[in-house]
């Protein structure tokens, strides 16, 4: 008896694959055919066009076809070079690899392919210098068009392409229609089945655009639907009992050594209004670095206490919540008794923690992720706090938001997101922006430097560092690669022996064990180390009032917002702070890119500007928001799909709350939708 074929099949099964590359694909986030299905071509190298060899001209890039006529090593000026020569019956084009002699045993004569590349005239002959290449069968006039992947040890692009084309072969016939007929009409999408078919073995550069649109809307389509849906629900929710003090809190903020700022001021009384209203509340609070949004946390913790119930503040690192667990001690005065829970902790803390929180003698939790755990018991949890939302993600938010008997959600972000994607991401929350800097607050100089200037940097760290501050360096990559940018490995060894031979040099990057990584961390924070070489983990997470430099090297590499939040870990006191931003200096348009942050300073300013030189697809893929399983990134997301995908599914959600029964027709994109997000949705309504 066959075995019967299912997209969640172990990707094993896939022919080719087996345990061995199965676990290679593993390392990749693809572990079921369902998966290796969704794991799209972030390119495609366009074979199609091939040109004949006699109409060829120096300096342009061009796609030859033809068979493979010799295959030679020869000397060059570089050591020894591979030069394979292709005829199409028309002329002889060489392709050279220098100092690749390996790649001889992948080539005989009479073999037929495809290249594409630089053509120049050399030793008499057209050339073309480290080509891309693929063999193709019996030439038919028209090229390949070759998609592209992310890659593993051991696994290269042309291997995981022949997986899907043979994962297709097997299973395309199961996949489902899951965007309703008129939307998909309306939107001009292929069907899912074209789609998938189209964007893994494309035809030619158009259809894959095409496929790639439908399933770039089909992406955030789910996800606007999911949120507004149960923002819906949400809004038609029984009630819920409505606060009536707010004596602790208001005590609270007379403590304060400051005035409130205005957008402080207008935040409170968005949340104050929406206690008070019979409904839970679901809000997204979004505030520039430093901007001040903790005492408007540490306000609404305390709401919920003075009016009987347990509140929650969820951060998603280690280092972040012993922070806010030490600033809310400090707020609170002994307002509300404060407890913490992380992963990290003892067994028996742990098992002392759960207890006093089920016994109702804690007030106010904060802690990791580790709160989100089936074994923790709330007496009568009433307000949720998350910080830094798109670390979580859309499932965990919802967990402890629809678990729970649906306490009060304030969600905050220091993440710049500008407004119209923040609706799109957080569509079933309300949006509030403090969008001011609390008073004596000083901007960070910001300076962009050429490679040739980057010693002016660090002669402003020895200077900071003699003044008893500290200062960040973080570099874009953990190890040397071949783009020749420096690593934080490189930087870290160099600045020990060099520019900063006298001072304690921490290191911290993702690779490092967790426990590892937490004491780096832990030890900036509390002075130990002077001068902390990171990759962006640091982005989030680390706050010290005392450290008043950091240098980005590689700055080109990462975009405005990420340099931005970055730029934030300084400048979190009264000191004067500076940023350098070291530019590698390979294009001119990515230094015009960096030198606008030396005179824009406010987060969201910054990420509108980043949202029109990238495009949507990168706030989607960054962090992916706990969207999904897939890249959204690689799919090349727009503003109009966006906006389109948005529109369709208000109007599908308004016609789903009109009518008296869910549309048969909607069962598949119900299904899809719950699968995709866990459940979530299994409180709407089957009426």
């Amino acid at each position: 008896m066959s075995r019967r074929l299912s997209l969640q099949d172990d990707v094993r099964y896939v022919k080719g694959v087996g345990p061995r590359r199965a676990k290679m694909l593993g390392s990749l986030g693809v572990r079921t055919v369902q998966a290796l299905l969704d794991f799209f071509p972030f390119r495609i190298d366009d074979f199609s066009r091939v040109q004949k060899l006699k109409d060829l001209e120096p300096g342009e890039r061009v796609t030859i076809a033809g068979r493979v006529t010799s295959v030679a090593v020869i000397p060059s000026i570089r050591g020894r070079a591979l030069r394979v020569g292709v005829s199409d019956g028309t002329g002889t084009c060489y392709l050279v690899w220098y100092n690749m002699l390996y790649l001889s045993k992948q080539f005989y004569r009479g073999q037929q392919i495809v290249a594409s590349g630089k053509v120049e005239w050399r030793r008499r002959s057209w050339e073309i210098a480290h080509p891309r290449w693929e063999e193709t069968g019996e030439l038919s006039g028209q090229g390949l068009v070759v998609p592209i992947y992310h890659t593993t040890a051991g696994l290269n692009s042309s291997m995981i392409s022949r997986f899907v084309r043979e994962a297709l072969d097997t299973y395309a016939h199961l996949i489902e229609e899951s965007i309703p007929d008129g939307i998909a009409r309306r939107q001009g999408l292929l069907s899912q089945k074209q789609a998938y078919v189209n964007i893994h073995c494309p035809p030619d550069a158009q259809m894959w655009e095409q496929a790639r649109r439908t399933l770039a809307f089909r992406e955030v389509f789910f996800l606007q639907f999911a949120l507004l849906l149960m923002k819906s629900q949400n809004e038609r929710a029984k009630p819920v009992e409505p606060y009536a003090k707010f004596d602790l809190p208001e005590a609270f903020i007379e403590t304060l050594p400051f005035d409130l700022t205005k957008a402080q001021q207008r935040t409170i009384q968005q949340i104050r209004d929406d206690l008070c209203s019979g409904r839970t509340m679901n809000r997204l609070l979004q505030g520039d670095v430093g901007s001040g949004k903790t005492v408007v946390a540490v306000w609404s913790l305390l709401a919920a206490v003075a009016n009987g119930y347990q509140g929650a503040l969820l951060a998603p690192t280690e280092v972040l919540s012993r922070q806010h667990l030490k600033t809310v001690e400090e707020f609170t005065h002994g307002m509300a008794r404060v407890g913490f829970l992380s992963g990290s902790q003892s067994a028996q803390d742990k098992r002392l923690t759960l207890k006093q929180l089920a016994e109702g003698s804690i007030d106010i939790l904060v802690g990791t992720h580790a709160m989100l755990e089936p074994d923790v018991e709330w007496t009568r949890l009433g307000m949720v706090v998350t910080d830094e939302q798109h670390r979580f993600g859309v499932r965990q938010r919802l967990r402890i938001s629809y678990d729970s008997n649906a306490p009060h959600m304030l969600v905050m972000s220091a993440t710049p997101i500008p407004r119209s994607l923040a609706i799109t991401l957080f569509g079933d929350l309300d949006l509030s922006v403090i969008d001011e800097l609390p008073h004596g607050r000083k901007q960070v100089l910001t300076r962009v430097l050429e490679e040739r200037l980057r010693h002016l940097a660090y002669e402003r760290v020895k200077k900071e560092l003699a003044m008893g501050h500290h200062a960040y360096v973080v570099c874009p990559l953990i190890r040397q690669g071949k783009s020749g940018r420096r690593s934080v490995e490189e930087v870290f060894e160099e600045l020990k022996t060099g520019h900063l031979r006298d001072v304690e040099v921490g290191l911290a990057h993702g690779d490092m064990p967790r426990e590892e990584l937490a004491k780096a961390m832990q030890g900036f924070v509390e002075g130990k180390t002077q001068v902390l070489v990171a990759t962006t983990v640091i982005e989030v997470g680390v706050d010290v009032e005392n450290a008043t430099c950091i240098v980005i090297e590689g700055a080109e590499s990462f975009g405005l917002a990420t340099l931005h939040q970055l730029r934030g870990r300084v400048g979190r006191g009264p000191k004067q702070s500076y940023c350098f931003m070291i530019f590698s200096g390979e294009s001119g348009e990515s230094s015009t890119r960096l030198k606008a942050l030396e005179n824009l300073h406010d987060g969201f300013s910054v990420a509108e500007l980043d949202l029109r030189q990238r495009g949507p697809g990168q706030f989607f893929g960054l962090k992916q928001h706990g969207v999904s399983e897939i890249n959204i990134q690689d799919l090349g997301v727009s503003e109009d799909i966006v906006y389109s995908a948005r529109q369709e599914a208000k109007a599908l959600v308004e016609e789903v709350e009109q009518r008296e029964q869910l549309p048969l027709e909607l069962s598949p994109l119900l299904s899809k939708v719950n699968t995709r997000f866990g459940n979530l949705l299994k409180h709407a309504r089957s009426r």
